[in-house]
């Protein structure tokens, strides 16, 4: 605050004001001491200054452009701190099955999907939750290889942990009784060893080899699709967990033509080590203008809970013949963190169940020692978080990176997957953040909305949009709207090493702006979900405005 006085006070004296790209008038802008009546300049993609309206002629007079915020809420540019982004653009031209009520209604999609196709072409789909239907199961695929029988159909479940594929995927793939299980993996079958269609986790690679890889082009148009349905959510970066080498190829070229649509924080894909000793060699990278950072890591402990594929220290309760599975090898996660760590990278590991992360504490532990806080590794998702294992995360100087929204989602039949002592272990935000643990805050898209409204309102409230149950379900782990809107900004930089640059308002900071027509964090929570995304600026570009078809 003391920076921005100074610097309007001088300019107000000198009755001019340095030359600015933009000048944002008329907003409301939110600063950690509370919000403020100001003028926002921009230059070179920066805030150049915050000025009160009192002093503002001269910087209109030399601003290149003079934008009207008419009263507008300005906040932080808001960070999706777990997104898929080329998934997300895949997902989004792809066959959507969410809230699919049955697996019949799952076939119809299909099959009037499938009569659009090219001949022999495949059938491509996301999103489908057995926890919906009236068969909680696994389905079988005899329904979906009768109702499309002449192209090969693959279909994920909502959580990507699971897959359901037809007859015709199976053979395709030469995945027969006889194929074995994968490390890390299961085929699921019937007593008879027929497998039923649906492949969990590392299987799932068995089919992902036939299906036709997607080209640079293909990747491009995704990445630029999912772009532009993120911005339009206020978000203004993504951490990316898990690009691949083709990915990465695509961002660089579309970053070199000054084409990305958002900031993103690569976490490298692990599944190809000479590509990634590569990658490694070449050290920490972050472009000049910030947009393009690749200095991250992305590994596998175990699968999801919906799929039960999350790694337990005891079985689950609604099915006592597994604890889980563990995706990657104990040795391969510590090998993998070892180098990544010797070569400056941040380790982030996907771990949902107990016995996983508690697992990957003691790997960040062995491993990594008093680098720790250099390296802030991160825990992504730690849905399932052990009494002991809470204190231990800021003793590590872990991140938690969690998505709000999976709590409301997973709510209705969680309980029955850990039973009644375990669930209270499970989303506990506020006790990672009382024990002094940092947090970020995502989504997981394309598995659930990136929307930061409904991860805001799910960590606020932990209620559903609809406002079940009404107390909130766990309501003692609730964040509080301030503490939630700084896990999407503030909490989200210092999770990509970014907190001395973006995430908040300030003089010298990225013009990272998501501009919104009311206050998130006062009054009624139900202002959050009533709120609309005006604009979003990235860099101090406008990449969304509300009305214009941007």
């Amino acid at each position: 605050m003391v920076v921005v006085s100074l610097i309007a006070l001088a300019s107000a004296a000198c009755a001019h004001a340095p030359r600015s790209d933009r000048l944002l008038t008329g907003g409301v802008v939110h600063l950690p001491g509370g919000p403020q009546r100001l003028e926002i300049a921009i230059a070179d993609g920066r805030v150049l200054a915050l000025v009160p309206a009192a002093d503002a002629a001269p910087w209109r007079r030399a601003a290149a452009e003079v934008v009207d915020l008419a009263g507008a809420h300005v906040f932080p540019g808001m960070t999706e701190s777990h997104g898929h982004l080329v998934g997300y653009g895949a997902a989004l031209e792809q066959v959507d099955l969410h809230d699919a009520a049955s697996l019949e209604e799952v076939v119809a999609r299909v099959r009037q999907a499938a009569a659009t196709l090219p001949p022999g072409a495949w059938v491509l789909g996301f999103g489908w939750d057995q926890n919906l239907w009236p068969d909680k199961r696994f389905p079988t695929n005899r329904t979906l290889s009768a109702a499309v029988a002449d192209r090969p159909v693959l279909l994920r479940r909502v959580d990507g942990h699971a897959a359901l594929a037809n007859a015709r995927a199976l053979a395709t793939a030469s995945i027969t009784a006889a194929t074995p299980d994968p490390p890390g993996g299961r085929i699921v079958r019937e007593a008879s060893g027929r497998p039923t269609g649906v492949l969990l986790d590392t299987a799932e690679a068995l089919l992902d080899r036939a299906v036709p890889a997607p080209t640079a082009a293909d990747i491009e148009r995704r990445v630029l699709l999912a772009g532009r349905r993120l911005t339009a959510f206020g978000i203004t970066e993504v951490h990316d967990p898990g690009t691949t080498a083709p990915e990465l190829a695509v961002l660089r070229a579309l970053h070199a033509a000054g084409r990305l649509p958002l900031r993103v924080y690569v976490m490298l894909a692990t599944n190809d080590d000479d590509w990634l000793d590569g990658e490694l060699a070449a050290g920490p990278r972050v472009s000049r203008d910030g947009m393009l950072a690749v200095r991250a890591v992305k590994l596998f402990a175990d699968g999801a809970l919906g799929s039960r594929g999350a790694l337990l220290s005891a079985p689950y309760s609604d099915d006592p013949s597994t604890r889980g599975l563990e995706v990657t090898s104990e040795a391969r996660l510590a090998d993998v963190v070892r180098r990544a760590a010797r070569a400056g990278f941040q380790p982030c590991i996907h771990a949902i169940g107990d016995a996983a992360v508690t697992r990957v504490l003691d790997i960040y532990e062995r491993e990594l020692g008093a680098r720790g806080h250099v390296l802030r590794p991160r825990v992504e998702h730690a849905q399932i978080v052990r009494p002991e294992d809470v204190p231990r995360f800021a003793e590590l100087d872990a991140i938690a990176s969690v998505q709000p929204i999976h709590c409301t989602s997973d709510m209705p039949w969680a309980p029955d997957r850990l039973g009644p002592a375990r669930i209270a272990w499970a989303y506990r935000w506020r006790s990672l953040l009382a024990a002094g643990a940092h947090l970020c805050l995502g989504s997981d898209v394309p598995v659930a909305s990136p929307d930061p409204r409904l991860g805001m309102w799910a960590a606020v409230t932990r209620r559903t949009p609809q406002g079940t149950p009404s107390g909130g379900w766990n309501p003692a782990e609730r964040l509080s709207p301030a503490e939630a809107l700084a896990g999407y900004t503030s909490w989200a930089a210092f999770a990509a090493f970014e907190e001395d640059w973006r995430g908040r308002i300030a003089p010298g900071y990225a013009a990272d702006l998501t501009v919104l027509d009311r206050d998130l964090t006062a009054g009624d929570p139900a202002v959050i979900l009533q709120a609309k995304v005006l604009r979003t600026v990235v860099a101090g570009r406008d990449v969304f405005v509300a009305g214009s078809g941007m």
